[in-house]
């Protein structure tokens, strides 16, 4: 019936076509213009010779209005299955493949990669099993898959949540992979399921968090039954105090027979090392962040902690670096790795809530010893000219107004009555400067660096947010030959002989990834979940942006 059918469309086609020609040698022989040439519909001769792609077609085009197909990946899927001639990707013979059902029961499990698998519309499984399927709902069921595959590609890669609608001070530009790109991977795949999965981020610190995660899980109807600790005066090494048993049961040691109440070598070296491990001081006294530490106030769902940096993770290069630097600014720490490994750490004092460090990747690329501070507008509007109006001096700066369009120096006690947005001040190179000796600079739109400073003390509290944005480094030299110590230009040692003098740049001719993280949970390399405090908000916002709160 179908030959027959197709043999009366031919026929009428080049019946059509030969009377259309004796149509033209009549008007020719009339002297009359002809129209340009009408191309013939084949249109019907597609649809009975493939249904099928007439139908994957159809579904293409009128995809992203029958809510199969999303808007921004229409385009691409379109033009991978136009590749194809239009045939299915995932249903051979009106049935989903092996490989389709194993994608659909993976995607199922989106949650494990921390995804929701929610946010995927999948096909019936037992399509073709029970009856026929036309052509059309064939079609439907392929491009579903094929979004659903696009869908979590693009989430894995580069996240569910825009980092830029967070605010900001985030300065990741996400790119997320080509639907076309993804498509062809997968189905093109000896293994469609791990090709899929491997768009999750390659860091083994992701690794960590998504087996944490499972564990968690798995453990969710497992109560903490470990008793709280008390709130009490300030508990110092040698002290007797009836919450030393409830310590020692809080961090599962051995309680003591002799003498439970005191507060003896055993306690506190446990107590140490539970403060390493938290990042507090490690002296071996119980106040209030260690008590609360010990409590774990105000401590986020953990699962939903590891969710969000989960989701953080995704908004990362994907290649760190070999050899790079690294600030994670919850944990108020500077890390340089080398090969996957943590080569050198030191402490950081990091920007204030209300003049928060940027999180990005940069690479750097200048050291200055001997650094000018050139003080922020900000800076200068709220702090330093306030303070010289109210009869305060601007003692050890150097200042310049614009006068005339040209910046001209100027006596700082002139500044009172000049607009703050014509004055520049600067503090030049000296003890009091307050990025002390030495300044490495990755030059970014935030214009934040890492530097040295002469107010050290902060550096021994437990919680240091204290600047105006830019990173502190405890010790700066030791930082710098750690930095260079691959270095054939320069190392820590020679640049520390230049102290002292006037500004000096050195340019660096190998740049050094650096990557400004906040990550409020990790694993650490005893397979111990570590979190910190969440001390800008971002895991609050993010929470309730993944729908998580």
């Amino acid at each position: 019936m179908k030959n027959r059918c197709l043999r009366l469309l031919l026929g009428a086609l080049i019946a059509s076509t030969v009377a259309g020609a004796a149509d033209a040698a009549q008007v020719r022989a009339r002297g009359e213009v002809l129209p340009g040439p009408i191309a013939p519909d084949f249109s019907d001769y597609v649809a009975l010779s493939d249904p099928l792609a007439a139908a994957v077609a159809e579904g293409l085009a009128s995809g992203v209005a029958d809510g199969v197909l999303d808007k921004r990946d229409a385009a691409a899927i379109t033009a991978f299955y136009a590749e194809r001639g239009d045939q299915p990707v995932w249903i051979v013979d009106g049935r989903l493949t092996p490989a389709a059902l194993d994608l659909i029961a993976r995607i199922e499990r989106a949650d494990e990669d921390g995804l929701d698998p929610s946010a995927y519309r999948l096909p019936w499984k037992e399509v073709g099993l029970h009856f026929q399927s036309t052509p059309a709902r064939i079609a439907h069921y392929d491009l579903e898959l094929s979004q659903a595959v696009v869908s979590y590609a693009t989430q894995a890669y580069g996240g569910r949540v825009s980092p830029a609608k967070l605010g900001s001070n985030f300065g990741y530009e996400i790119v997320v992979p080509d639907a076309d790109d993804v498509l062809g991977l997968v189905s093109g795949s000896t293994d469609p399921v791990g090709t899929l999965v491997a768009y999750n981020p390659p860091q083994p610190e992701f690794a960590a968090l998504k087996a944490e995660l499972a564990r968690l899980r798995a453990a969710d109807a497992t109560e903490d039954t470990r008793p709280l600790v008390p709130d009490g005066a300030l508990l110092k090494p040698g002290m007797s105090d009836p919450r030393v048993p409830v310590i020692r049961a809080r961090l599962e040691i051995p309680a003591a027979t002799v003498e439970p109440d005191l507060y003896d070598e055993s306690a506190v070296a446990a107590v140490e090392d539970f403060q390493r491990a938290a990042g507090l001081r490690p002296d071996g006294m119980v106040g209030r962040n260690t008590l609360a530490a010990l409590n774990q106030r105000g401590a986020a769902d953990p699962v939903q902690t590891i969710l969000v940096n989960m989701e953080r993770w995704r908004w990362m290069p994907r290649y760190l670096g070999d050899f790079y630097v690294r600030v994670n600014i919850p944990e108020y720490e500077l890390d340089i790795y080398r090969g996957g490994e943590v080569a050198y750490t030191t402490r950081v004092v990091v920007g204030k809530v209300g003049s928060q460090t940027p999180i990005f990747s940069d690479e750097m690329e200048h050291i200055v010893v001997n650094p000018y501070w050139n003080v922020p507008a900000s800076i200068i509007r709220n702090e330093l000219l306030p303070a010289v109006r109210n009869g305060s001096g601007l003692r050890g700066y150097q200042v310049y107004a614009n006068i005339k369009g040209k910046y001209r120096a100027v006596d700082p006690r002139s500044v009172r009555n000049i607009d703050a947005r014509k004055i520049q001040i600067r503090q030049p190179p000296g003890a009091r400067n307050a990025l002390g000796q030495v300044k490495f600079l990755f030059p970014n739109r935030y214009d934040v660096y890492l530097h040295d400073t002469p107010s050290k003390s902060l550096f021994d509290r437990d919680t240091r947010a204290f600047s105006h944005g830019c990173v502190r480094v405890m010790n700066p030299w030791d930082f710098a030959e750690a930095l260079l110590s691959d270095s054939d230009q320069v190392s820590g040692a020679q640049l520390k002989k230049r102290v002292g003098g006037g500004e000096s740049w050195v340019n660096l001719d190998r740049h050094i990834p650096v990557h400004i993280t906040y990550f409020t949970a990790w694993v650490d390399k005893d397979g111990v979940l570590q979190s910190r405090t969440d001390v800008y908000g971002h895991d609050k916002r993010l929470a309730a942006a993944l729908g998580l709160s």
